[in-house]
């Protein structure tokens, strides 16, 4: 406890207004995206960021002179080359959950800080919800306390006895699925809520219900606006060709004719390079005739000369869990660090 007080003391002090100023070049072209997911809400059950933090951090950079700008306007700047103020941040939402709307949402706008929720558009055309959360819902609610399934010549026995053994259970079998055909893990979705007794609902339930195109309608302002995240929340390299071109061209397709201005900025479902997605699905965002792509690498967005961003898998941040983490990333600190380990 005394060496997490000393740490958060010392960042305190290095993110200071005098040492920033003096520090200042290290990040001057470099603006943190912080990706965000769930909200914390527990009267429904769910598990995810803590609004207070998120109201900690975004009173925190409007007290410390940083600048919130949105997704569109970072990328604007990466193609016309042109400068950001020195100490940018930018937001993003993934997926269009109902708490992000009636939660996240209507702070970021109190805050006057910009964001941009990147929407499955299949979930609020029918309410639905992807298999990596059906996942989520089965285990969490089964009253068996073990399984035992074989998945892609994987055998899985496991104890899910307590919290911390579902959660295991679950990381690691999306983590699995994730590489498997999308046929492949739809069966075993089916097949591990029959062996656990579980019945999954066709429309979204209580915890799981997305946002509505109303609600999208109405939040969008100045400071909130959307962009696409494929039709079903699929990993791409999950799919052929054709299926993986539909879940891009028809999710912005369906912002399109939604919304009054949706970013032309693709988001990869999960997008771990490489893994979640690669050359082939970034030519298709391109055809599609979307601008920039963000991906989950850690990093921050370098607009220096000497840097070449690749626009079709920007990076960014997950947001953290403690305001002192959230500020080193903010400030000169963790960028100082990047680069010390980049010469190391």
């Amino acid at each position: 406890m005394l060496r997490k007080t000393l740490a958060e003391m010392t960042v305190r002090v290095l993110a200071s207004r005098p040492v920033c100023a003096l520090m200042q070049p290290v990040r001057r072209r470099c603006v943190p995206v912080f990706m965000l997911h769930r909200i914390a809400d527990p009267v429904l059950g769910i598990r995810g960021h803590s609004l207070a933090l998120i109201e900690q951090a975004l009173s925190y950079l409007n007290k410390n002179g940083y600048t919130g700008i949105s997704i569109q306007e970072l990328v604007h700047a990466l193609l016309d080359k042109r400068p950001l103020p020195p100490r940018a941040v930018a937001f993003s939402l993934d997926d269009g959950f109902q708490e992000q709307a009636q939660l996240a949402l209507p702070l970021f706008e109190r805050y006057r800080m910009p964001v941009t929720l990147f929407l499955a558009t299949d979930m609020l055309d029918t309410q639905s919800w992807s298999w990596d959360y059906q996942l989520e819902f089965i285990v969490t609610r089964t009253t068996h306390k073990q399984v035992d399934i074989v998945v892609a010549a994987s055998p899985f026995s496991v104890l899910l006895s307590d919290d911390a053994q579902k959660r295991h259970f679950i990381r690691s079998l999306r983590e699995l699925l994730k590489t498997q055909p999308i046929g492949l893990t739809h069966a075993t979705i089916d097949h591990l809520a029959h062996t656990l007794g579980v019945r999954v609902p066709s429309v979204a339930p209580i915890g799981y219900q997305p946002m509505t195109w109303d609600q999208a309608r109405a939040l969008e302002s100045a400071y909130i606006d959307f962009g696409p995240h494929t039709r079903r929340h699929i990993v791409l390299t999950q799919l052929g060709d054709a299926e993986a071109r539909d879940e891009i061209d028809q999710s912005w397709r369906r912002l399109q004719d939604e919304l009054s201005h949706p970013v032309p900025v693709f988001c990869y479902p999960t997008g771990r390079p490489k893994l979640d997605f690669g050359r082939r699905e970034q030519q298709m965002v391109g055809a599609a005739g979307l601008v920039a792509a963000l991906s989950s690498e850690p990093g921050y967005v370098d607009l220096g000369r000497h840097r070449r961003n690749d626009l079709y898998a920007l990076r960014r941040f997950g947001f953290t869990d403690n305001i002192s983490d959230f500020i080193q990333y903010c400030s000169w600190i963790e960028r100082a660090k990047e680069l010390t380990y980049q010469r190391l």
